[in-house]
């Protein structure tokens, strides 16, 4: 009788619930045999990035014991629904109280990980009743700490005034999109939206209908642009001090203007102002990681998870009463 031998399954599938009927596509990779995994690490995903892209980017931190849990927001290949910022914050609201039941099964401490916008929805998960207090640790890399950095209003005004031939600055920007005189779906905005996008990152992939993986077929793009307008999303988090935190910036990310010794001193004090106990990490590194520093950032997170795994934990002080859903109307537009 012979013995078929199989490899260990190092990837899952999985789906997470959200508001209604909609899903979260989620995958996990696992440690390699014989690692036997020691913690499990949320990493919050990037705006147009599968679910796949930041595992593999980041699988140093299984090697080292970590089940690694990415997913996709709403409106994303393989979630259901349509994309907007505010449905950011719930996805990973979602995905945090999934990935802590998770965590919980297997008698695993759970920690926070995100690169660029992906830090704004963890941190929002510290606002007074959500469940950042779940997280054992909090770490970025090249993270966003302010929304503006991403798309700036002011700065995509006198763009998409030239293709719609109109003397637009933000506030009439922001009022045509609030009455919906302006047209999102047409030709001329979607070309503003490429060139604006490209020029800020043209590392990516961005054409006229999608970003990276995103198509905009799925996005809510009035909303979206006046989220980013008016959104202050974490405003009134309060990450308590007990939870470590660590912040990797690159001395070559031209996107958070930390490329300059001024713009690290403003970037540092971005970070202090939302996360006063935040541990800032310097590298020599883009904003994508590319660099020398891309190992180094990387051996830094995994270390700061290792770290926090032997810190004392107080007692969580939830208020039971606190609804596990989040009410969109609540959030800022």
């Amino acid at each position: 009788m012979s013995i078929i031998s199989r490899k260990p399954r190092l990837f899952e599938d999985h789906t997470i619930p959200t508001d209604g009927d909609e899903l979260l596509f989620a995958k996990l990779m696992m440690p390699r045999p014989p690692m036997q995994a020691q913690r499990v690490v949320l990493i919050v995903p990037l705006v147009g990035a599968a679910a796949g892209q930041q595992l593999m980017t980041f699988r140093n931190f299984s090697r080292r014991g970590a089940i690694v849990i990415s997913y996709e927001y709403s409106g994303h290949p393989q979630s259901t629904g349509a994309f907007e910022l505010d449905k950011t914050i719930v996805d990973t609201h979602h995905a945090l109280l999934w990935a802590s039941n998770y965590a919980n099964e297997r008698g695993l401490p759970l920690h926070g990980f995100a690169t660029c916008y992906g830090t704004i929805p963890l941190l929002a998960q510290f606002k007074e009743g959500a469940r950042g207090r779940l997280l054992r640790s909090v770490t970025t890399i090249s993270g966003l700490y302010r929304l503006h950095k991403l798309l700036s209003i002011e700065d995509f005004a006198p763009i998409i005034s030239r293709y719609l031939g109109q003397d637009l600055d933000a506030n009439s920007l922001v009022k045509g999109l609030a009455e919906e005189t302006l047209d999102c779906r047409g030709l001329p905005f979607r070309e503003a939206l490429r060139d604006y996008l490209a020029m800020l990152m043209p590392e990516l992939r961005v054409e006229l209908d999608y970003f990276e993986e995103l198509k905009y077929d799925r996005v809510n793009m009035r909303q979206t642009l006046l989220q980013f307008a008016h959104g202050d999303y974490l405003s009134g988090v309060k990450i308590p001090t007990w939870i470590p935190c660590t912040a990797c910036i690159g001395h070559q990310d031209n996107l958070l203007s930390t490329h300059t010794s001024a713009g690290r001193e403003i970037y540092k004090k971005d970070v202090s102002s939302i996360v006063p106990h935040a541990t800032v990490h310097e590298f020599d590194m883009d904003h994508y990681g590319f660099g020398p520093g891309r190992d180094p950032v990387i051996k830094c997170a995994g270390d700061a998870f290792e770290r926090a795994d032997t810190f004392h934990i107080p007692p969580h002080h939830f208020n039971s009463s606190v609804s596990h859903s989040v009410n969109l109307r609540s959030l800022p537009r």
